[in-house]
């Protein structure tokens, strides 16, 4: 069976779940800057050293586990990706940097229906990262997957603009976007533009899509800083959850105005911990809404979000709550580190 994914609440039937142990720290460069700590001075980016602690990394191998052994309970098939040297050091004529990570398989693989596109990172250090994930592609291809990239950028300095944390540090002269920038909703696809999509990105997304029969929503100035799943996250068809600390019942997309909606955010949501060397996390607190939809009615979510859990219990949806210690360090959530490849469901129009 191919590649079949639609939205994030369908029955869940297959996933990718990441990898830490070969993680280290992201590259002192451009690009770095601009995705990780947009509006923070240079510096904080040269204070990065090259890896993160054994220990950290095995806290984190130790929760990916954890995740996907929950995960084959329920029945879920459970790939993983290969393991990867990201200290091996590249280059194209314009720069020389090298790989990050395999935490969060979400950010450069975006199914819809029986196709999955190759996103184009702004990020230097993920322009080969999908090579962890070739053995599985070539797989599903063979099954009938339609596999395609989307052009590889060049990444010049001129691509990235360093502003405030409310700027978008990304320029319109490349096609560059990440998968979490999409918001899925079977026929409807909302699209961010931030940090880690720009509008060319999407304007080349739409010449692959509309033609069968997809609608891409551009979502502008609602959150510039990286992706949109710890922002806008769908239940289900007709329920939405809106982090209120960005968007507001006055100010946000237009899609959803007859949806039911929870507002979460504030005091609500807690902290988890981070250990990075240069003091900042590259991860916003928002991580702590960012979970994953097995079914309509049951969630796996961060185990200390006790205020989210019981919100999501009132609309009848379970929680399974597990622990993500260092999803702010290593820049992933329960949504981020995994990617949904196969959901029991159909391709629809939910507006």
């Amino acid at each position: 069976m191919s590649v079949s994914s639609n939205n994030d609440w369908d029955p869940l039937e297959e996933i990718i779940v990441g990898r830490a142990d070969n993680t280290v720290c992201p590259p002192k460069e451009i690009s770095t800057h601009s995705f990780c700590y947009g509006g923070s001075p240079y510096s904080v980016v040269e204070q990065l050293p090259d890896r993160y602690p054994q220990k950290l990394l095995d806290e984190g191998t130790e929760d990916l586990d954890g995740l996907a052994n929950t995960l084959k309970k329920l029945g879920v098939k459970v790939h993983r990706p290969e393991k990867v040297d990201n200290m091996k050091t590249y280059s194209t004529p314009e720069w020389t940097t090298h790989g990050w990570t395999q935490f969060s398989p979400r950010d450069l693989l975006l199914p819809l229906d029986n196709l999955i596109i190759e996103t184009p990172s702004p990020m230097r250090s993920r322009y080969f990262e999908t090579r962890a994930y070739y053995k599985y592609l070539y797989e599903q291809m063979k099954d009938g997957t339609q596999w395609i990239s989307a052009p590889k950028p060049i990444l010049t300095d001129d691509n990235y603009q360093l502003g405030t944390p409310e700027d978008v540090t990304l320029t319109n002269k490349e096609i560059v976007f990440d998968a979490p920038n999409m918001v899925r909703m079977g026929r409807d696809i909302l699209a961010q533009i931030s940090n880690s999509g720009n509008q060319l990105g999407f304007e080349w997304l739409k010449t692959i899509l509309e033609p069968r029969g997809y609608r891409i929503h551009i979502a502008e100035k609602f959150y510039s800083f990286s992706h949109f799943d710890s922002t806008i996250l769908p239940l289900r068809p007709g329920l939405v959850l809106f982090n209120s600390d960005r968007l507001s019942p006055d100010r946000y997309p237009e899609i959803f105005k007859s949806w039911d909606k929870i507002w979460f955010g504030g005091d609500q949501l807690k902290i988890s911990d981070h250990y990075s060397p240069n003091g900042v996390s590259p991860c916003s607190t928002a991580i702590g809404l960012n979970f994953l939809s097995v079914n309509p009615n049951l969630v796996i979510c961060d185990v200390i979000q006790d205020e989210l859990r019981r919100e999501l219990g009132k609309h009848k949806i379970e929680t399974i709550g597990l622990p993500m210690r260092q999803s702010r360090t290593l820049s992933g959530g329960f949504h981020c580190v995994t990617l949904d490849v196969k959901r029991k469901g159909n391709l629809e129009s939910y507006f």
